[in-house]
């Protein structure tokens, strides 16, 4: 081979051959165009006032009132921080307290002259001092303790109890909550079933020709009560019920049997001597005042037993039957919940 031949083997020829470059999909191209232009967006956008804003406070946050007077005074710029001149007026330095500092104390001249007292007493008489502008203090004994530099802890918790010793009653859970509305809704339920219960058993026995019971008696109900009738009760019950109670209870109690009575019209006024002259038995007029005292599931219980010994009546199932054994076979049971 001639030396001015080219050796194929040689290094010219083994470094251009680069391998081709694969051809990019479209896609590809896509993505990279997004990726430029994206970029030229963040480099060209104007940012908002919010973002200013957003940024500024973050500048401002990250530094302290000290290191932004001395950017100001590096930089040139004459900025006016009324609060930070007061406090270096006042002897405050960066990391220190407001105030004279322990050792500054002790070893100044004006140390051994302590702080005039917040108690002032006045060493003239009022009269010789009206128009003058100064006044002569007494001062504090030497020893008197320095005031605290740092503020006193906040205890939040002690033991079991939070701020303060006046603490409120827990709230209630949503437990008792709940119970509470179930045991209102049953109440006014027991007391819709009393009125029912008071007039069915009014029916019956006028049925069978009784002119008084005192089942028939509804405390929600004024008219269920005979003429005089609440008079003669409030007369004769009420002293021996509150015998030994005291003011307070017995106007209490006063109160509601006052609450009983029905509104007259103002033509009308009861005539006293006729509601004494009740036909009604001592013993009848005793059993009402025990019957009323008695809570509204007892008076229901009470009546619903009456219907279902003397008339074979359920109240919950609305029906009467012919007899006890009827009764026994038909009837789920005497409770509300046996009737679902």
């Amino acid at each position: 081979m001639a030396d001015g031949d080219d050796d194929y083997l040689s290094d010219k020829f083994l470094l251009t051959s680069v391998e081709p470059r694969k051809p990019k999909t479209y896609s590809e191209k896509r993505k990279e165009a997004l990726q430029k232009s994206h970029l030229k967006n963040q480099q060209n956008r104007i940012k908002g006032r919010r973002q200013l804003e957003l940024e500024s406070r973050e500048e401002g946050l990250s530094k302290s009132l000290f290191e932004r007077v001395e950017d100001d005074k590096a930089s040139g710029r004459v900025s006016e921080h009324k609060g930070l001149s007061m406090m270096m007026k006042m002897g405050f330095k960066p990391g220190q307290a407001l105030g004279p500092s322990a050792d500054t104390d002790e070893g100044s001249p004006s140390s051994s002259t302590p702080p005039p007292s917040s108690t002032l007493t006045r060493t003239t008489p009022p009269q010789h001092i009206i128009g003058s502008s100064q006044e002569t203090l007494s001062a504090e004994p030497e020893d008197q303790e320095r005031h605290l530099l740092n503020p006193l802890p906040l205890n939040e918790w002690s033991g079991k109890k939070g701020i303060g010793l006046g603490k409120r009653a827990p709230s209630p859970t949503g437990f008792e909550r709940l119970a509470k509305v179930a045991k209102a809704a049953e109440d006014r339920t027991r007391s819709l079933s009393g009125t029912g219960r008071a007039q069915t058993c009014a029916t019956l026995d006028e049925r069978m020709g009784k002119e008084f019971n005192v089942l028939w008696l509804d405390p929600t109900n004024p008219e269920s009560f005979p003429a005089g009738f609440l008079d003669v009760l409030v007369e004769t019950s009420a002293p021996a019920q509150l015998g030994d109670s005291s003011m307070e209870e017995r106007l209490r109690v006063q109160m509601q049997f006052d609450a009983l009575e029905p509104l007259d019209d103002g033509d009308d006024f009861p005539n006293k001597a006729d509601s004494k002259n009740t036909p009604l038995a001592p013993e009848t007029i005793d059993e009402a005042a025990q019957f009323l005292r008695l809570n509204p599931v007892e008076r229901l219980s009470r009546v619903l037993y009456y219907l279902r010994t003397e008339y074979h009546y359920c109240f919950w199932c609305g029906t009467e039957y012919k007899s006890s054994d009827e009764l026994e076979e038909d009837c789920p049971g005497p409770d509300e919940d046996m009737h679902e």
